[in-house]
């Protein structure tokens, strides 16, 4: 009865000749060396890949390697032939005359091809901004692709592509947030997740920085909820009637919502031309100047009490003194009592030049 066929690239269990060295044997750090530092690289099937560690972990037992050795060994020509153009390419072992092997020592070869790993997987990280645009632009239902202009259908739509272009950040990550229904949904999100950094494609922090309305410190928790942010990374700001929400990554997307209007029709677009998006840019920009940071240092125990730099920095970043009150759980009358006692300290007639004083003082 004619035997199954064999398959060349699946290496058979080889036998043991007398003068065959043993790959058998406790474990060690060898045998281990497939899973530690793993052959992987290049669009090679799992048999090669499993033919080279194989042929790899041999020749580096043998003293004087030679293709004949390791055929010697039981492992077929149709494994090690492939295995060591493999080990070639990748800088493992150098192919000689008459089928001489030269094994450089691991401590020096595989360093190396980790670094060539890390260079490719560099690249691919690199391309796949690139690539997602591709993606999402052939399965865009309201994309056109002369403007660079994508409709938002919904509020799903809206995070998921705000998501997106977020995840694809590798520089600098801006925005702008009214109180929008998206703008509800991030700051419910679990606390633990505004503690985690943004970082790039390349696994590097990128500067994330958002001009908030004042009228989300009025919201229960809000506060916490920004500390959280900012030891995630982002620097705030504060700004009243915020005209509208939007996200800009680097130079390349641009995000605009309106999800708090009650209106049918699409709830954002998103925008790709470049034009567009350094237009965005500059509002931004024009915005976080008009804007105020909720905290920027202490004022000295002797100048200031907790309560009363609590109540600075709120009535600074435009937030009215009822919402005060229920941030510092004091009543309004005590609020106006003393931010007229602190304008009283600072010499400022008007709110604003009580800010600016306490700035100057180092209040704020």
């Amino acid at each position: 009865m004619p035997s199954a066929p064999v398959d060349p690239l699946v290496p058979p269990d080889p036998p043991d000749p007398p003068d065959a060295r043993d790959l058998t044997g406790p474990p060690g750090p060898l045998v281990a060396f497939s899973s530690l530092v793993p052959l992987s690289g290049s669009l090679l099937d799992n048999a090669v890949e499993s033919a080279a560690t194989r042929v790899y972990l041999a020749v580096l037992r043998m003293e004087r390697p030679t293709r004949e050795l390791l055929l010697a060994q039981g492992i077929p020509a149709a494994v090690v032939d492939p295995a060591l153009g493999v080990l070639h390419a990748r800088g493992l072992v150098h192919l000689g005359p008459h089928g001489s092997l030269d094994v450089p020592p691991p401590l020096s070869s595989i360093p190396q091809h980790a670094l060539d790993l890390e260079r490719r997987a560099t690249q691919v990280r690199a391309a796949a901004h690139e690539l997602t645009q591709v993606y999402y632009s052939a399965r865009s239902r309201d994309r056109d692709p002369d403007t660079g202009v994508q409709l938002l259908l919904d509020l799903d739509d809206v995070g998921a592509q705000t998501n997106l272009i977020i995840a694809n950040a590798q520089h600098e990550l801006l925005s702008a947030r009214r109180l929008t229904l998206r703008t509800h949904e991030i700051l419910a999100a679990p606390l633990e997740s505004h503690r985690e950094p943004s970082v790039g494609l390349d696994g590097r922090r990128i500067e994330h920085r958002t001009v908030w309305d004042t009228g989300v410190l009025e919201l229960p928790g809000a506060l916490d909820v920004l500390a959280a942010r900012s030891e995630g990374g982002e620097v705030q700001r504060f700004l009243t009637r915020v005209p509208m929400t939007f996200v800009v990554v680097d130079h390349t997307a641009c995000l605009i919502e309106w999800s708090s209007i009650d209106a049918p029709g699409p709830q954002g677009i998103l925008v790709q031309t470049r034009g567009l998006v350094l237009a965005a840019i500059a509002v931004f920009e024009r915005l976080w100047e008009l804007s105020t940071p909720l905290v920027r240092g202490a004022a000295s125990p002797d100048e200031l009490d907790h309560r009363d730099a609590r109540i600075l920095r709120l009535m600074a970043a435009g937030v009215a003194d009822a919402s005060i009150a229920r941030q510092a759980g004091v009543s309004q009358r005590t609020v106006e009592r003393r931010i007229r006692s602190l304008m009283d300290r600072l010499s400022a007639e008007t709110r604003f030049q009580a800010g600016v004083q306490a700035v100057h003082r180092g209040w704020l």
